[in-house]
């Protein structure tokens, strides 16, 4: 229960923050979100949220990994387009970030050289992420095509599901053992592998509230996805549904660059400067 509450935490702190300073935040994520959402094949995710409407499992292989992943036939080149905005951005907003809570200064003052900074570790990080993210979406889209090749019916259906539920808690668990790595590099100055060392250090006192914090909105956007497309007819929908899934990107990309901080400066035991003002 503690780990459920600490959980919580995390994630009604980083919405927190995200809200209460949106207005410095949303200008670092307007164009990964854009490129993001422009790799999504809407008529595929909309042929897959009709046959979940359907409790049915009548897809393919390759629905399954166009959903999963943004560098499918189609948006590949947004997904492209989506990394270089994600390694100039990322590393201006967590310097923001880290800034702000670390000294308590919110300005763009400096972001510049924020960027010279933490560009190379980001960069290595998020290609690193991203080779990891890629073979998973083929192994889950793998496994849930083989539950559709073994069986049939209801039971099938709710297989895949399951199935596609336990690839995200896999994904969300690789992704919260690292979470902490980039906040550690940034903020200590130390290299790749004692950085790593530090983090996994941390992360061990908290792995079980770092796993909800990624695994539960990591959920709710899945979800999110489905219902924008679900809501209404294709045609009468195309257009908002980019508008719509860019929103939901963009409050995910945000919250989870944000939750690294929130998460280092409690599991390093750090005051949080933008917060000192309650306190004094």
């Amino acid at each position: 229960r503690g780990g459920g509450r600490c959980a919580v935490k995390y994630i009604g702190s980083a919405f927190k923050y995200l809200f209460k300073n949106f207005i410095f935040l949303f200008l670092f994520a307007l164009l990964p979100s854009y490129f993001l959402a422009m790799s999504v094949d809407i008529e595929n995710l909309a042929a897959l949220a009709e046959s979940a409407l359907a409790a049915s499992a009548d897809f393919t292989f390759w629905q399954l990994f166009t959903f999963l992943s943004p560098f499918n036939a189609e948006g590949w080149p947004f997904a492209l387009l989506f990394l270089a905005a994600c390694a100039v951005f990322i590393p201006m907003l967590l310097g923001f970030t880290e800034k702000h809570m670390r000294i308590g200064s919110r300005s763009y003052k400096g972001i510049a050289g924020r960027l010279n900074t933490n560009f190379l570790p980001t960069l290595v990080v998020l290609v690193l992420f991203m080779l990891v993210y890629e073979l998973w979406a083929l192994l889950a889209a793998g496994l849930v095509y083989a539950v559709t090749l073994l069986l049939d019916g209801t039971a099938c259906f709710v297989l895949a599901i399951a199935v596609l539920l336990g690839a995200n808690a896999l994904l969300a668990w690789f992704a919260s053992a690292f979470l902490l790595w980039l906040p550690c590099m940034q903020i200590t100055g130390y290299s790749y592998i004692d950085s790593l060392n530090f983090s996994g250090q941390l992360y061990a006192r908290r792995r079980g509230k770092l796993f909800l914090a990624v695994f539960l909105p990591l959920l709710a956007g899945v979800v999110l996805q489905f219902a924008i497309v679900a809501a209404s007819p294709l045609e009468a929908l195309r257009i908002p549904a980019y508008v719509f899934l860019e929103l939901v990107y963009l409050f995910l990309f945000l919250y989870y660059c944000i939750l690294m901080y929130v998460a280092y400066f409690d599991a390093a035991g750090e005051e949080r400067m933008d917060l000192a003002k309650k306190y004094g």
